[in-house]
């Protein structure tokens, strides 16, 4: 009795060992502003299937994952369905449906949110129109605001051509940013030029989410829908530049070319400059953030037939 009374404490001490060890590495934050995409969107298989009949309900669900570091939360955000014809297939609202808030990567979570949205609708009895079939591409479109969020450490030296006979602690460099930072709109490459007194950043951002990028806002965000006339040449290809920022401070008026705080991408491509006054400074690496925010459009489609049942 004594023998497996000391086996009981033992294990007992044991299990109160391993439960007061440091967090395991699955539960260590991680980094989570990796990828390029914001969210994916997809037809649920067979709904709707590839054939329907006239007497049946058009019953689409599109599954909407957030594949990026940025949580959801803008209430013009919609999904719509078009490619058909009114008078073939009604029910379907032209204002779209909401796509809920849903929860991006975080520091210990490792995949977004997943969330389906149901869309019905009901096709016109084809026989009284003399159809035998309609043929069409049913299209969804997810509108959405998203941000991207980037830091780069870089290096400042406020003299580089000063001569020292002991070794630096860097070198300015171009810092390669590939991998993106969990948005469809990512910073690629942070260049640092440095002169006495003041240290120059080229930063590239590229379009790699392999949708439409535009203007944030309730208008813009409006203007996304296929049932209006769609998003001008003054709003697609621009996002806004929130902030780019040092620690302790902003140096976001110093950024060109900046169009009352937007870049335009030209063929999915923009580069801006910022400027950091580094008088009077030493030579240390320090982290540079820059902050975007912009709405996105995604488009899928898939080709179906309406059967007439007669």
């Amino acid at each position: 009795m004594k023998k497996e009374l000391a086996i009981l404490i033992m294990l007992i001490l044991l299990v109160s060992c391993t439960s007061s060890r440091q967090p395991t590495k699955e539960t260590q934050p991680e980094n989570y502003r990796y990828g390029n995409q914001g969210l994916r969107i997809s037809f649920v298989q067979n709904m709707p299937p590839y054939r329907v009949f006239d007497t049946d309900e058009l019953n689409t669900v599109i599954e909407i994952e957030n594949l990026g570091a940025y949580t959801t939360t803008g209430i013009a955000d919609r999904i719509y369905l078009s490619g058909f014809d009114p008078a073939i297939l009604t029910g379907i609202k032209t204002s779209g449906e909401p796509i809920p808030v849903l929860e991006g990567k975080g520091p210990y979570i490792s995949r977004g949110v997943t969330d389906r949205i149901q869309i019905k609708g009901t096709p016109a009895m084809l026989s009284a129109q003399n159809i035998d079939k309609y043929p069409l591409k049913l299209l969804a479109t997810a509108c959405y605001e998203y941000e991207t969020i980037a830091s780069a450490n870089i290096c400042i030296d406020a003299d580089p051509y000063k001569i020292t006979t002991t070794e630096k602690a860097c070198t300015p460099q171009t810092v390669s940013m590939s991998g993106g930072q969990g948005a469809p709109i990512a910073v690629t490459n942070v260049g640092v030029e440095a002169s006495p007194g003041i240290t120059r950043l080229q930063i590239d951002i590229s379009n790699t989410g392999g949708g439409e990028v535009f203007k944030p806002g309730i208008d813009t965000m409006q203007r996304c829908s296929p049932y209006t006339s769609g998003l001008g040449f003054e709003e697609i290809d621009y996002v806004q530049v929130y902030d780019v920022s040092m620690p302790g401070y902003s140096i976001i008026n110093s950024c060109k070319p900046l169009d009352q705080g937007y870049l335009r991408l030209i063929n999915g491509r923009a580069t801006m400059y910022c400027n950091i006054n580094t008088a009077g400074q030493s030579v240390y690496t320090t982290p540079v953030t820059i902050k975007l925010a912009y709405g996105y459009k995604n488009v899928i489609f898939k080709d179906i037939e309406i059967l007439s049942i007669q």
